[in-house]
């Protein structure tokens, strides 16, 4: 999922400010050859927003925007060559914004419309990763990406979502992450090590809290749940395993179901579908070729 892109002058050295609200800050700095960077500060009656760009390396490219903003901030600091990162800030207060990068052709990006209070905090060390972070009309919600090594993918979407959590961290090659959250009090975690892991978490209601610890090769899970109260705890170490859990509730009263799987060796595969209320379940698999299938 692309939401945000940035385009690169090559040859050029650009630094460019425009600030037309009240008691708004922007500083740019760069050191090397061929880097952009673009700010903008728009709309009257705004104040204290803040903007800070820093770059040191080749053909690097920044791009930071705040309109309708009040007390916000965005930070941004590369180094390296061929690095991309934009964000973006409207229409919200309080919100703040960082990303920061070392290495080659990683891409970074952040927008948060319509939001207050909101935090995205971006950490990219290694090349060819990418990592999107969006919170839209949302109050208090928290977002992380950090990434180590190469050709990593994290993605992060907390859409009418309030006062939530989502944290992603890869290290390895060619992990791949995705948390979406809409709701109220969510938390989410997917950690990854090694190399091909797959990690998605879907999670809608209210008080939902998955996590997931990959490492190993080409493992995968799926985490989706909805109503209240639902809790998925997913380990995984080894190659090939697969876990996919859907837990859901009862017209709106809550779920407050559990499911713990925990998967070491290869070749194991588990699904868990909990519908109702309350309902608990716990898988431990090691060795080769086991499949665990529960219906509740």
């Amino acid at each position: 999922m692309k939401i945000l892109s940035a385009t690169a002058a090559p040859l050029l050295l650009i630094a460019s400010v425009t600030a037309t609200a009240a008691d708004n800050s922007a500083e740019q700095t760069q050191d090397g050859t061929g880097n952009t960077a673009y700010a903008e500060q728009i709309e009257p009656g705004a104040s204290d927003n803040s903007l800070i760009q820093e770059q040191d390396g080749a053909y690097n490219t920044l791009t930071a925007g705040q309109r309708e903003e009040s007390d916000s901030s965005i930070e941004q600091i590369q180094e390296g060559f061929l690095n991309s990162a934009t964000s973006l800030q409207l229409g919200g207060s309080g919100n703040s914004s960082a990303i920061y990068q070392l290495g080659v052709r990683n891409s970074a990006g952040t927008l948060q419309k319509v939001a207050v209070d909101n935090r995205a905090i971006s950490e990219q060390r290694g090349y060819d990763n990418q990592s999107e972070i969006q919170q839209d009309l949302g109050i208090g919600n928290t977002a992380a990406t950090e990434q180590r090594g190469q050709v990593h993918s994290a993605s992060i979407s907390q859409v009418s979502s309030y006062h939530s959590e989502a944290y992603i961290d890869q290290h390895g090659t060619d992990n791949e992450a995705d948390i979406a959250q809409t709701g109220v009090g969510h938390f989410s975690s997917a950690g990854q090590q090694g190399a091909f892991n797959r990690a998605d978490i879907d999670q809608a209601g209210e008080f939902q809290e998955a996590d997931i610890a990959q490492s190993g090769f080409a493992n995968g899970t799926v985490v989706i749940q909805e109503d209240l109260y639902n809790s998925a705890i997913v380990t995984q170490d080894g190659s090939f395993n697969t876990a996919a859990v859907r837990q859901t509730g009862t017209l709106g009263m809550g779920g407050s179901h559990l499911s713990v799987i925990s998967q070491s060796g290869s070749l194991n595969e588990t699904a868990i579908i909990q519908a109702g209320s309350s309902s608990s379940a716990i898988v431990t698999q090691s060795g080769s070729g086991n499949s665990v299938s529960l219906v509740h």
